[in-house]
């Protein structure tokens, strides 16, 4: 819940994206007001890569309608593996990366046990790198609730099983440019994420 709670959260901001993209069209229109211009201005201050990030998720969100999609990465899991070779395949990558598997949610198996039901299968996996964690928190307090990484194992209403991750973009680059050593570690931890959903993807350990 504390993904969708942030995934809200940036609604507001990407409303102001659309309101930068509505700006370079109609700007002859706009420029006399001077609130406008404050807006844009503070989104001069953000980093580089941020008009990116937030182009890229409003055109999800135009096409969607559904913030959460244009808020994640999705990795299609390959035809014929099954949950539990894709939830063997991701551990031995986050062994492999060094990166701590801090917990997992079985909702789907709690929900039949709760109703006696089947259901879709829905899993989710904790990942965190313990001091990368305290030193994103030291920056800004609001990323704790960024942490720990999850990834979500999920089987469509299509039978089709994917996995989903928050696009950790936003964190890192969504906001002003982050401390050069802590931005190199945020990346590394992306890396590492996209890398563990990959190989869970893929169903097989290599």
């Amino acid at each position: 819940m504390g993904i969708i709670r942030n995934i809200l959260a940036l609604i507001g901001l990407l409303a102001l994206i659309a309101a930068g993209i509505g700006y370079a069209k109609f700007g002859g229109l706009l420029g006399q007001a001077g609130e406008f211009r404050e807006e844009m201005a503070a989104l001069d201050t953000l980093d580089p890569k941020a008009a990116g990030v937030y182009q890229t998720m409003w055109q999800k969100l135009k096409q969607t309608g559904n913030s959460a999609d244009a808020t994640v990465w999705v990795y299609p899991v390959v035809d014929g593996a099954t949950p539990e070779a894709v939830e063997s395949a991701m551990k031995f990558k986050a062994n492999e990366l060094n990166i701590k598997g801090v917990g997992e949610l079985p909702l789907s198996e709690q929900v039949e046990l709760e109703t006696g039901e089947k259901q879709r299968f829905l899993k989710i996996f904790q990942f965190c790198n313990p001091q990368t964690a305290m030193r994103m928190v030291a920056y800004s307090d609001a990323f704790s609730a960024y942490l720990p990484c999850r990834i979500a194992l999920v089987e469509g209403e299509d039978g089709q099983y994917r996995l989903y991750s928050l696009n950790m973009d936003i964190m890192i680059y969504g906001g002003k440019t982050l401390p050069p050593a802590l931005k190199a570690e945020a990346e590394a931890v992306k890396d590492i994420i996209i890398g563990i959903m990959e190989q869970g993807a893929s169903g097989e350990e290599f």
